[in-house]
């Protein structure tokens, strides 16, 4: 049922009306905050600089609503929201604005008529109508600000369609009423009847004049046409809002299926995989939730529960901790090819999202090899390049290739993490020879602690891993703790520092050193001679020491004999047969003895004399001379270590002074970290000795093959990167600048996710912000035209849940449903899916004869093909964007060749496009399919539809992303009458369902 003009114009009224307000408090707003801000971007007394609102009202002046929704309600009565695709606020409760992330927006974001549910606030409610209505842009715009170009309603009233409605109010309001007459009117004279014209007189001819009769009929008074303003709207004819518009439809993001609602509004945390069949909105669904998450700010919160009296329990809450945690800037998409960067950028310019960063992946690759040093080696000589030939080595990108290497590599490390450490030697020749002992003395019990640490961790990694775990994760960051424990039990200026018997011991405190003394049963004498006997309630802890009376006998231990210590009265007999007074002792007793405080002193015998005993505390953090240096350069390596980075100029030949803690930890963190840098080195040393560990001992062998001659192939740089990212997981600062993490995104999307191998999906999604993993890839397995025919995503979110949401309405041939309906059947029969829904083969078959099918058409020589694209390509309208597609970019090129004299002289633009800039909408582009992946066309032709091999599931993709780039109209140009098998079983559904043409 169709909408009457009466109603036509009473919402035509009622939404301009609408519009006219949010226009002028938009232009309110910007004067406001232009003019009247007396602090004009300044902070004020308390230090708060309040930003500027002129951007958001600039928006909300461009975009106003999009969308009326009638909801009748059973407490509330017949309500009316309008949904802005902005964040601006209008503050007038009458006109129903709300915003995105508003509860009642987000409502409004993707009900349809018919649409029930039950709120508390409203009871039981039903959406009865939705009015959604299109901007003008380009020059027609300022005019037209306070206008829209088109309101579409559908509800359960009628549907219907205005253009350009203030025209329409206009033109539907009829002549204006005459002027009020004045108090005094003249009289009127009877107008006199006319006089007839006098005849003309023609001169004399001589050929004879035809005599032509005159009858005069009165005008047909009152009578004006009525012209309806969906009359100036022409199918051929787009709107100037259209008109030079390439992207995907913004309207998306204020016009959601539930299914993209799901994705749109989905809580910040975690990532998300969207499959969907081709043209279903999935890449639109991950731009609307990147800008669902760099929109939400502190004025858009609401409390939960305001939020669950409206919409209720069925969509996620978000809280005030996610607001302003995400910006454009700060955020980034992922794409496979360069042309889908513009088409995707000029979809976020449409949606306020012009600051998102749109990249190819091979962009991230060079920027992390380069961070990475990836290609560097530690052997003296040997330089790492690039594999100019293509590899077809598919396993190797896996995450089970992965998870290998990981293993592998890791065993490596281990037989080598020990050898790497520097010697003590090494570290005190940094210093003035007269101060090089007490380096060696730090030195080597830092060392020798370290070594146990190191042990510790090299069998960590040659221990398999939990499942979906790695053994170098975060292996840069665990060998730095390890030396910063070491370094505070050894070189903090709290550790005291002595030495008995030529070893060198230490202690954190006074406490920890005596019980270091006495578990080494330290000889310790005061200076009266007396020694030092460490008991227990069992006697001497040193059982080589013989206990004797003043006249030489021996003395068992008892009580007793405890008490004649005590009083001085027992002798202690030394190995060496010396005999000395004892003192008993224990680490109490110890204790305080080594207090600086304490009065008596301890001594230890050196060369047969007692001397004090040396207390040296904080020993790694004196400073001390140092040799000059004799070149000023730092090494590179050196740069990142935060021992040097607060470190002094050094001037060349100067004198200088530096700590054996410094110098100790600057050496072994370059020692320890340098071997993880050279990663290529370790991933060719794995293949040489590991290949059993492998999935495939053969692939691994050919590999080693391969990188026995330094040779990488881009597929062996990924590998590099994803294990240089495990080692150097959580390592923000301090060691060598390569192996630092860094900077992460605050979202992250992938589109054809499909297309990736999984170790590099696995490396884009890792560059999320982990403390959200705000991430969302985008694809179809049935899409798939590189890296083999399948990918486990799910194995590239080791430990990790990924939520999947599955896509199935064709959005972008939803106008053509006889178009729709191919596309399904084709991926129903070939490529394993459903079969087409009924919904849309009722829409179709609704359709009889002015359906549209796609036209299969046999050019069974090259000039009836060349005929037949130069007749369609003339035929294309000037707005749509036409696109001759081909299964590969040779094909594309020769037919190309041949008709480009023709196109010339036909006056038709076209271009060999290797990649296609649907900016340039006058082009009609010759290109090989894969190169239109993404993308849509107004019209496609798919020429050689004979060459695609359909026992090959690689060729069955392509084709189906050719067929599904078509919005309007699909010509198939097949070089043979007999169809293929598959195609036919195609065919013969499609029929079926609609019956023959």
């Amino acid at each position: 049922m169709d909408l009457t003009e009466d109603d036509k114009r009473v919402y035509s009224a009622g939404e301009i009306s609408v519009l006219r307000g949010v226009i002028d408090y938009a232009e309110r707003m910007i004067f406001e905050d232009k003019n009247l801000d007396v602090l004009g971007g300044f902070a004020d007394a308390y230090g708060y600089v309040a930003h500027s609102h002129v951007p958001l009202y600039k928006l909300l002046r461009k975009s106003a609503y999009a969308k009326t929704v009638v909801i009748d309600t059973e407490r509330k009565g017949r309500l009316e929201f309008r949904l802005s695709p902005t964040e601006a606020v209008y503050p007038s409760e009458a006109s129903g604005y709300c915003t995105p992330h508003s509860p009642v927006g987000r409502l409004a974001a993707f009900v349809q008529p018919g649409y029930e549910g039950r709120s508390k606030l409203w009871g039981d409610y039903r959406i009865i109508e939705v009015r959604s209505f299109d901007r003008y842009g380009g020059p027609e715009f300022e005019p037209n600000v306070r206008n829209f170009l088109r309101m579409g309603v559908d509800g359960e009233h009628g549907k219907g369609f205005v253009a350009d409605l203030r025209n329409f109010l206009d033109k539907k309001r009829g002549p204006k009423a005459p002027a009020p007459a004045a108090s005094f009117v003249e009289p009127v004279e009877p107008m006199a009847e006319a006089a007839p014209q006098a005849s003309i007189e023609l001169p004399p001819a001589e050929i004879q004049i035809a005599q032509l009769t005159v009858v005069d009929e009165p005008d047909e008074l009152g009578i004006e046409p009525e012209i309806d303003a969906d009359e100036d709207w022409s199918a051929d004819e787009p709107p100037v809002k259209a008109d030079e518009y390439y992207g995907l439809s913004e309207r998306f993001f204020t016009h959601q299926t539930i299914e993209q609602n799901q994705i749109i509004a989905r809580s910040p945390i975690g990532a998300m995989f969207v499959e969907g069949i081709a043209g279903s909105g999935k890449t639109s669904a991950a731009l609307g939730r990147t800008k669902m998450l760099t929109t939400f700010n502190a004025v858009n919160v609401s409390d939960e529960q305001s939020f669950r009296d409206i919409v209720g329990q069925d969509q996620d809450h978000w809280s005030a901790d996610f607001a302003g945690q995400f910006s454009q800037e700060g955020s980034i998409g992922f794409v496979r090819t360069g042309e889908l960067i513009q088409y995707l950028q000029e979809t976020c310019r449409r949606i306020d999202l012009p600051d998102l960063p749109v990249k190819e992946y091979k962009e991230l690759q060079t920027r992390l090899r380069e961070h990475r040093r990836s290609t560097s080696s530690s052997v003296p000589g040997r330089r790492w390049s690039g594999l100019v030939q293509a590899r077809e080595a598919q396993e190797a990108t896996t995450m089970k290739w992965l998870h290998a290497a990981d293993r592998a590599v890791a065993q490596q490390i281990a037989s080598r993490l020990i050898d790497t450490l520097p010697t003590s030697t090494y570290i005190a020749e940094q210093f003035e020879a007269d101060e090089r002992s007490k380096v060696r003395r730090v030195a080597d019990v830092a060392l020798e602690q370290l070594r146990h640490e190191m042990d510790e961790v090299a069998n960590e990694l040659t221990q398999s891993p939990r499942e979906g775990a790695f053994v170098l994760d975060r292996l840069a960051v665990r060998l730095q703790n390890k030396l910063e424990e070491v370094r505070k039990r050894v070189m903090s200026p709290r550790v005291i520092w002595t030495r008995v018997e030529g070893r060198s011991l230490f202690g954190n405190d006074e406490n920890a050193l005596a019980r270091t003394l006495v578990e080494m049963k330290a000889p310790l004498y005061l200076r009266s001679g007396q020694r030092l006997v460490f008991v227990d309630k069992d006697g001497p802890l040193d059982k080589n020491l013989e206990l004797l009376t003043t006249t030489g006998e021996p003395l068992s231990w008892s009580d007793d004999t405890s008490e004649l210590m005590a009083a001085n009265k027992v002798i202690v007999r030394e190995p060496s047969g010396k005999n000395v007074y004892a003192v008993p002792s224990d680490v109490n007793h110890l204790f305080v003895r080594l207090l600086p405080e304490a009065t008596e002193l301890l001594y230890v015998p050196i060369n047969g004399e007692l001397r004090r005993l040396p207390r040296e505390p904080g020993l790694g953090r004196v400073k001390l001379p140092m040799l000059p240096v004799e070149d000023a350069k730092r090494d590179e390596d050196a740069i990142g270590d935060e021992a040097e980075a607060d470190a002094e100029q050094v001037v060349p030949g100067q004198p200088r002074k530096g700590t054996a803690d410094a110098v100790f930890t600057r050496l072994v963190r370059r020692r320890m970290l340098q071997q993880l840098t050279s990663i290529a080195d370790l991933y060719f040393a794995a293949l040489q000795t590991s290949t059993e560990q492998f999935p495939n001992a053969g692939l691994a062998s050919r590999l080693q093959a391969q990188l026995g001659t330094f040779k990488l192939a881009d597929e062996d740089v990924d590998l590099l990167l994803c294990l240089s990212h495990l080692i150097g997981r959580n390592l923000k600062q301090g060691g060598l600048r390569q192996l630092q993490e860094p900077a992460f995104y605050q979202a992250v999307f992938v589109d054809e996710v499909q297309d990736f191998t999984e170790q590099q999906v696995y490396l884009m999604v890792e560059q999320a912000n982990p403390k959200y993993r705000a991430i969302t890839v985008v694809g179809d397995i049935a899409q798939k035209l590189h890296h083999g025919s399948s990918i486990d995503l799910r194995a590239c979110f080791p430990a990790q849940a990924l939520p999947h949401v599955r896509l199935t309405e064709n959005l972008r041939q939803a106008d053509m449903p006889g178009l729709a309906l191919f596309s399904a059947s084709f991926r129903s029969v070939l490529q394993g899916d459903d079969l087409p829904s009924p919904v849309l083969t009722e829409k179709a078959r609704k359709q009889g004869a002015d359906l549209v099918r796609p036209r299969f058409s046999v050019c069974e020589t090259d000039a009836d093909m060349d005929a037949r694209i130069v007749d369609a390509l003339t035929k294309a309208r000037r707005h749509q964007t036409v696109a001759v597609l081909f299964p590969d970019a040779e094909s594309a090129a020769k037919v190309y060749k041949r008709l480009e004299q023709s196109l010339r002289e036909n006056m038709i633009d076209a271009e060999l496009s290797e990649k296609v800039n649907l900016a340039r909408r006058h082009i009609r582009h010759f290109a090989n399919v894969a190169n239109a992946k993404g993308l849509e066309f107004d019209v496609v032709l798919l020429a050689g539809l004979d060459h695609y091999d359909l026992a090959n599931s690689s060729n069955v993709n392509r084709l189906y992303v050719g067929i599904t780039r078509a919005r309007q109209s699909l010509v198939l140009l097949s070089g043979s009458k007999t169809l293929a098998p598959g195609l036919v079983k195609v065919r013969d559904l499609y029929q079926q369902l609609v019956g023959q043409p």
